[in-house]
């Protein structure tokens, strides 16, 4: 020990850094965060913030009553008038066109939050909570068609001329409905961390959904000649059934494979498929009008149309989504 004493004072200053440096004992700087026994940092699965873009394909497995059956009996009612004295109607068969699904375009955002960032949850490395928000709107479909001779029969009419008329025209309903959905999921990621990985999730919510079916009759205007009732007389009507935040319960899994574009981006393809389920409560307004005059000044006969109506549905909604995400 003299002898380093003495060549530590022979160098100075370049001697005491020699000296600490390879003759001190190491210091052990222990890592920030988790670390195991040795005071080595534990590596953690990252979270993810993630945008998803796809569909989706609305399928009812009970709808009651279907969409054609609720649009048939309100046509019926209040459109073709089959059960009125005044202005009952008959036409020409209607054609289901309702589809057998509904075509959804689909975004959402979600928040993956591994179990072990979360202190009150099991150090599951594989699994995460999951936040997510989806929105989806379907097209406009249609759902019943009817094209031809409509014939409209009023025993009150001023005139025998006016009793019994036949129009030429269409009728068309469709229908389309959007919906947001908040739910709360557990997700798995395996595999390697700079490779392709697999990815599933299951989730749980609520669906608050919107839609309508919009109804139109559309008849060419008919010349009328009976003394002083001779004029261009025409039928129509318009009316819409609506319904806003229907609360539906929804569920949700999903299966896909995610990989890195760089240090923090990931893109991957997910198959997702969900279950809606709830009772959807329908408005409907419209109005049923007989005018006259060859731009329709002259109003003859009107009714308002106000109704309610209650459909049961249990869908679900299988889909496909591009996901890009970012390590949070």
């Amino acid at each position: 020990m003299k002898q380093l004493f003495a060549f530590c004072l022979f160098l100075g200053p370049a001697g005491l850094i020699f000296a600490e440096k390879w003759i001190s004992p190491p210091v052990t700087i222990k890592a920030q965060g988790d670390s195991d026994e040795k005071g080595n940092k534990t590596l953690t699965r990252p979270g993810y913030f993630s945008f998803y873009f796809g569909g989706r394909a609305a399928l009812p497995v009970v709808s009651d009553p279907t969409a054609y059956a609720a649009a048939e009996t309100f046509t019926n009612t209040h459109i073709l008038r089959t059960q009125e004295i005044i202005y009952k109607g008959t036409g020409p068969s209607f054609e289901n066109t309702s589809p057998g699904y509904l075509s959804m375009p689909a975004i959402r955002i979600e928040w993956d939050i591994p179990f072990e960032r979360i202190g009150f949850l099991p150090k599951a490395r594989s699994l995460s909570v999951l936040f997510s928000v989806e929105g989806a709107m379907s097209l406009r479909s249609q759902v019943l068609d009817a094209a031809g001779n409509f014939r409209y029969q009023n025993a009150q009419a001023q005139h025998l001329a006016l009793t019994d008329v036949t129009y030429t025209g269409s009728l068309s309903v469709r229908e389309r409905h959007q919906y947001i959905s908040p739910m709360v999921g557990v997700g798995t990621e395996l595999g390697n961390a700079r490779g392709l990985r697999f990815i599933g999730s299951v989730s749980l919510g609520v669906a608050l959904q919107n839609g309508q079916r919009d109804y139109e009759l559309a008849l060419s205007p008919q010349q009328i000649s009976a003394g002083a009732f001779s004029d261009t007389y025409s039928v129509s009507a318009t009316a819409k059934e609506s319904y806003a935040m229907a609360f539906l319960l929804a569920g949700r899994a999903e299966l896909g494979m995610r990989m890195r574009l760089s240090a923090k981006l990931h893109l991957a393809l997910v198959a997702s498929c969900t279950v809606h389920y709830g009772l959807i409560n329908y408005a409907g307004t419209g109005i049923f009008a007989e005018r006259a005059g060859t731009t329709a000044e002259k109003n003859i006969y009107q009714k308002v149309v106000s109704t309610t109506s209650d459909e049961v549905y249990l869908g679900l909604a299988p889909g496909i989504f591009l996901a890009l995400s970012h390590e949070i």
